[in-house]
Parts: structure tokens; sequence; C-alpha cells
């Protein structure tokens, strides 16, 4: 398929093709796991100028780099002022010599506003051997040439709307020869499989009963055969490969997912932090603090006032103006913003049914405040799970909203905003320690990562903290790259691939300048 209005900067140099290498293809590498498959030793102090084997200037973004047969691929937004471009850029893994470097034109339409911490170039690339796959929100799905950088097929999709200004942040994933890629946003949500080779889609679900998440899909493998698993609101759930058929789901207490879920030996591990969508909406639509929602008070919480808000969303409005006097109130708020048949973002029922009436609004914000979870479920089910795969649940503020958790060793991983360090046994999610400091506080948007016994957890301020893998909590290091890190650092070949808000680092033992 044609692409519009695209610009090649640099040409695109015929490359024979490098050698096979140690993958790191997606978010977080094999599986969305977090955990390399390398052997070789990984560097412990490292920092913009110390260990550091190249770097290189490539733009604004908050994607993470990937890594496939000795190449890596990155993601920025190219421009001044309100005229920026998509690019996608790609760089020998060993040397950081740049191969290819291809621009395109974000459209003539204003991108929406984003909050300052997303960026339009968030989604994380995934490749392989012959083909980088990435994501737009004005291009949709595309395939380019991974020697060259032409484009191999597009397949468009319908352009994402956010009524929190969150932004886009989905990733396509690789499984076999499929492209898998979750679009759960307010409008148009969806989980698509296309063909890798050809872009020809496969199946799609519709996910309209689902609220706005960014969880990415994980492949559960069980004694029935793989399963593809997404978690959302309100629900965590399984799908056949084959035919995107919904083969089972457990509940998830969240109203929308943040985190990618973790699989390991047949089980799949979640952590949520999530608020009410009743708490939501009065935490940035409800000005007055009356409890009520009108359509000009979300207009006006919006940068566009309300230009940008297309006609589907205000249908969910009229569903939950059951009095349609114009005012969203009490549980027409969760009748609007939820599905009936999901109502999975109601944390506080008790709470939620006092709305409307002569309550203290300040008080019932406060107790809807997030409820973290974390749990897991064993795949290979069929039908509704909850009861009978269910391996263990329990309430505990160890999870961050963001950050996702990693599998290692029969230990599962957390780092929260702060600085703060949990784990559980993986068999029955018992506690071995529990919010203890890393040292580094502040936010954690980045996801932990593993390689050659050592944890690497970065944190939105540009430090790295290296930890030991082991049954106890032991900071080996922490690193400070000297720019905020919101993209999940790639291992592949015994380097670290970090994304810097501006910069991309290769880092590994024994080089310094």
């Amino acid at each position: 398929m044609s692409c519009t209005r695209l610009t090649v900067l640099a040409s695109a140099l015929v490359v024979a093709a490098p050698v096979a290498a140690e993958d790191w293809p997606q978010f977080r590498g094999p599986n969305c796991s977090g955990i390399s498959l390398s052997k070789k030793p990984l560097p412990v102090e490292f920092s913009a100028r110390k260990n550091v084997r190249w770097s290189a200037d490539i733009g604004e973004a908050v994607s993470s780099p990937v890594v496939a047969s000795g190449r890596v691929f990155t993601t920025a937004m190219i421009g001044d002022g309100d005229r920026h471009n998509f690019a996608i850029l790609a760089f020998d893994a060993a040397t950081g010599k740049k191969l290819w470097h291809r621009e395109f034109d974000a459209g003539q339409k204003p991108l929406p506003y984003i909050e300052k911490t997303n960026s339009y170039a968030s989604s994380t690339p995934a490749a392989d051997a012959e083909r980088v796959y990435f994501y737009f929100t004005r291009l949709g799905l595309m395939a380019l040439d991974a020697r060259t950088g032409g484009i191999v097929w597009q397949y468009k999709l319908p352009e994402p709307f956010f009524i929190f200004d969150w932004g886009p942040g989905m990733s396509p994933v690789l499984h076999k020869d499929m492209l898998l890629f979750c679009q759960d946003d307010d409008v148009f949500p969806a989980l698509y499989a296309l063909d890798k080779k050809t872009g020809k889609r496969l199946w799609k679900d519709d996910r309209s009963d689902m609220a706005v998440s960014y969880s990415q899909p994980v492949i559960c493998e069980t004694p029935k055969g793989p399963e593809i698993v997404v978690a959302g609101t309100g629900k965590v759930m399984g799908y056949d490969p084959a035919s995107g058929k919904r083969l089972w789901a457990a509940e998830l207490l969240c109203r929308n997912i943040k985190t990618t879920p973790v699989s390991s030996n047949g089980v799949v591990y979640m952590s949520v932090e999530s608020t009410g969508i009743s708490y939501q909406w009065r935490a940035v639509a409800d000005v007055n603090g009356d409890g009520k929602i009108t359509r000009d008070e979300i207009k006006n919480s919006r940068k566009d006032k309300g230009a940008g808000i297309p006609d589907a969303f205000w249908k969910k409005f009229e569903r939950g103006d059951v009095n349609k006097d114009g005012v969203l109130e009490g549980d027409e708020i969760d009748k609007a913003f939820l599905d009936p048949t999901n109502q999975g973002g109601l944390l506080n029922r008790e709470v939620t049914a006092r709305a409307g009436k002569e309550v203290d609004w300040k008080k019932w914000n406060d107790d809807l405040q997030s409820e973290s979870y974390i749990q897991a479920v064993r795949g290979g089910g069929r039908g509704d799970v909850t009861k009978t795969h269910l391996v263990w649940r329990q309430k505990s503020k160890a999870p961050d909203g963001i950050s996702s958790p990693l599998m290692l060793d029969g230990r599962l991983w957390l780092v929260k905003s702060g600085g703060l360090s949990s784990a559980f046994t993986a068999d029955k999610g018992k506690q071995l320690w529990f919010r203890q400091r890393l040292g580094n506080e502040g936010g954690y948007f980045a996801s932990m990562i593993a390689g050659d016994g050592k944890i690497y957890a970065a944190g939105h301020n540009g430090t790295i903290v290296v930890l030991a893998n082991g049954p106890e909590l032991k900071v080996l290091a922490k690193n400070d790259m000297g720019e905020a890190i919101l993209g999940t650092p790639a291992i592949a070949d015994g380097r670290i691939f970090v994304r810097t808000r501006g910069k991309l680092y290769c880092v590994g033992n024994g080089t310094e300048r």
C-alpha cells in the first residue's frame, strides 16, 4: 500500500545482512518479558561517558529501542515549532553507524494535544531480520525493509482518540508470522492480528467493552497450545492465535491498565494500580467539585476546548445521561464510560452507590484513590476462569501504574514511583520484601529488564539502578545517563541500549570517553 506525504531525509543504504545476533525484537524483548537470553557479561557501572560504546543524537521520543540481526531501531519526532515529522532510524548495533533514516510527514492537521510526559513517538517498534514494524497515529501500522528502510506495506487504522490527553502508548509485538497490535482507545478499541510479511489482516477482535488501556499482548504457553493474552478494563483475556476467538477471561480489578503482564510456565502475572472511572472523571473535569460533569466541563478540560472530540464519544455521554438533563452525576458517569457488560472500573461499589446523594465529595474522591493488586492466572482455561484458574491475588501498595513487573527465577519484581522495590514468590505470592528504597527517587516509566544475573531499573530522572538477582534486595550501582528516560532499555550481545529523551546510547564493558 502507498504512504502519503513521506520524506526521505537520508538515502537508504543497501547493506549486507548482519550476522544473526541475540535479539531484543520488541517492547521488553522476547515475549515482552524484560529478560535477555544473552550469556555475555553486562556492565554494572556506566554513564553518559563511562563504558559508552557509541551514542547518537536522534530527536525526541519516549519509545524503546529494539534490536534484531545486529541492527538497532528507534523512533523520534523531528522538527521545530508546530511542524514535526515522525522518524524511524536504523543503526549498526556494534558500531553505531547510521544505516538509514526515514521520515514521514505528520500531515497538515495539527496533532492532538498530549501531556508533556508523553510523546507522539511513544510506540516501540518491533523487528526481525527482514523487516521493522512500527505504529504512528497518522500512519497506522507499517513495515519497512530492515536493510534499506523501503516501505513493504502499510495497514491503515482509525486515528485513536484519548479524552484525558494521555495520548498513544501502544506498540506492535511479534508472534511467529503474526504482528499483534492492541489499540484500546476511547472510541475504536480493538485487537488486530496481521500477516507480518504482507500486512494482510488475519483477524480483528472488537474490544468496545474496554476503556482506555495500554497493555501489550503476550504469549502464554499452555498444554493446549499458545494463547495470546491481553489485559484491559476489568479483565485479562486469552485469545486463540489462529482465529482471534476469546477463549477465557479472568477478573482484573482495574479501570485501565498501563502495565504489561508477564508469562512464565503457563501462568500470567499482572500488577495494576488503577483508580475508579468516576474518580478519574471528577479529577479531570469536575472543576467546581459538585460531583456533576457537564459537556462544557469536558470540553474546557481539554486544550482544544472540545474541538477534536468525535461524535462517537458524545454517544457514550448520552448513554450515561439517563434522565437526559445534560449532566452526568453519580452512577451515570460509570454508565457513560464503562460498557454495560463490563463494570471492571467500579473499584469501590459501596462508595459509587452513594454517588448523587448528599456526600462529602472530597472524601468521596479520596475514597476512590488508587487501588493496587498483583495476581497470577493460569492459562489454558475456557470461559470465565476467575474461580478456576486464579492462582493467587492480593491487594498491595507495591505495584506502579506504568512500570511493568518482572518475573525472574521464581520471583516477581516490582518497582514503584518514589524508587520503591518489592518482590513476591511466583508460586504463592509470598512477600519477600516490600517497598524498600533503591536510592533513586522520582517516577519510573520504564520497566525493569534483566540479564547476566543483574536487573536494571531506569528512572525518569535518567538514573539506572543496577540490582543483583537474588532472594534479597541488593543495589550494585546507580548510573546517571544525564537525561530523562521513559523508554525501556534493550539488551543484546553484551550491550545495553538506552533511549533517553533525545539520545540513544550503547553501553558495554570496557569503554570510556
